[in-house]
């Protein structure tokens, strides 16, 4: 139903929907999301209330509930009882998603969809038809730290959008933002960009944190110095520094969360600090081995307990919150190999020089063990020649991977991978490291 929806409105004259910018959010986004924005919280206490219900609820709904967790859980002892469940991959998710979903839930109140990406396999999962409007409540409950509210704020989205004929930007009134094509923008039509600013009175960014360094390039060029209150970066991974980058350039709070597609976990990073903040009302993270371990409390279809998200990170407690620091993204696209048996997280290769502030992008490419390829995009107004920079960058890779072979050049945009969707790749790994 959901999709059959989106497929009316997305081929409906956007000049005949401009009603649905003022619809109550709860009509919108269905019954689910008032309550849930009303109860969201991050507490850390909360846990051992929220596992205890979702425990049980497995129990009596899946068939891994009935032949692992015991009777009688409750919010005193639901902590202990997670810690003896066995642990759930991706792989014996998508093998036997009817041991895991809940007898509750059918093609009626549910849809079967699959999780991927570049470079990992998809993952089947069911999703409650509820969780869209729970999912929102959270989303606007994080951006909301800024002042955010959706029907009184624009925002300007850049997430790998095509639109039809030749049209840059347009207007969408269901989520009050102005699409853009990122796609076909470019130099020669980024004044389009600049004129919906003040046409529609943009406050907020939301989008890839690659697309909105390259729109940062284009308002460079056009000397144009948006006021915004606030950035929101969403689904590529972003290190710390290019957060400082952008809320340098933009005068503004920048926030970000980690999530999957498996609907695990959310977490936000409020200040550009890489710290980020568990909604314990969400789903609750744990460590095993070094690996994030998430049970989730939103998917009544689909009960995640002790779910392998294949993500590295470190917990830490404190002012009565649970905080992700350190995470590394999953599926061995986050690593460059030195051989089979020995990587290294591409965390660790964040580029220092101030030469960073010269180029568009940077990207690596690995084909085999023990090399890495840099491709390096300049900036369209540097002044420094070409060469010089790709040298320092060069020079500086070379000296953090002494092992590894580093090659590298400057290439044109067409030469930077990006995925279906648009989204910059830091690192395109090649090799078969599944």
């Amino acid at each position: 139903m959901l999709s059959i929806l989106k497929k009316i409105y997305d081929g409906t004259p956007k000049k005949f929907l401009g009603f649905l910018k003022f619809t109550p959010d709860a009509i919108l986004f269905g019954k689910k999301y008032r309550p849930t924005l009303d109860n969201i919280t991050t507490k850390d206490y909360v846990a051992g209330r929220y596992l205890a219900e979702t425990l049980n609820y497995a129990r009596k709904y899946t068939q891994y509930g009935k032949d692992n967790i015991p009777r009688d859980v409750n919010e005193h002892n639901a902590l202990a009882v997670l810690e003896n469940l066995p642990l759930v991959s991706a792989d014996e998710l998508s093998q036997n998603l009817d041991y895991y979903a809940s007898s509750e839930y059918g093609s009626l109140n549910s849809f079967i969809t699959t999780t991927g990406g570049t470079g990992r396999r998809p993952t089947t999962i069911r999703i409650a038809n509820e969780l869209f409007g729970i999912e929102w409540a959270y989303v606007h409950s994080i951006w909301g730290v800024t002042g955010y509210s959706r029907k009184k704020h624009t925002k300007l989205t850049l997430r790998g959008k095509s639109l039809s004929d030749e049209k840059v930007v347009e207007y969408s009134p269901v989520y009050n933002e102005v699409v853009v094509d990122t796609f076909k923008l470019s130099f020669s039509n980024a004044h389009q960009l600049v004129s919906a600013f003040s046409r529609f009175n943009i406050k907020y960014i939301h989008g890839y944190p690659s697309l909105v360094l390259e729109c940062i390039q284009y308002f460079r060029f056009l000397k144009f110095s948006p006021t915004l209150k606030g950035v929101f970066l969403v689904s590529e991974a972003a290190d710390v520094h290019l957060k400082r980058r952008i809320k340098e350039f933009f005068s503004c709070p920048v926030v970000s969360f980690y999530g999957q597609s498996e609907r695990a976990l959310i977490a936000a990073d409020f200040d550009a600090s890489g710290h980020y903040k568990v909604f314990t009302s969400y789903g609750w993270p744990r460590v095993v081995g070094g690996e994030l371990v998430v049970t989730s409390f939103v998917n009544r279809a689909l009960p995640l307990i002790n779910y392998k998200v294949g993500d590295g990170a470190q917990i830490v407690f404190r002012d009565d919150a649970v905080f992700l620091t350190d995470v590394t993204s999953r599926w061995g696209k986050d690593f460059v190999y030195l051989s089979k048996d020995k990587k290294i997280s591409s965390a660790a290769l964040n580029l220092h020089s101030a030469m960073q502030s010269e180029v568009l992008y940077y990207q690596i490419h690995q084909y085999e063990y023990g090399a890495i390829e840099l491709r390096i995009l300049p900036r369209h107004d540097t002044k420094l020649p070409f060469d010089e920079i790709r040298r320092e960058i060069h020079d500086e890779f070379s000296r953090n991977l002494k092992d590894f072979r580093v090659s590298s050049r400057i290439v044109s945009d067409d030469e930077v991978e990006k995925s279906s969707r648009g989204k910059m790749m830091y690192l395109v790994q090649h090799l078969d490291v599944r």
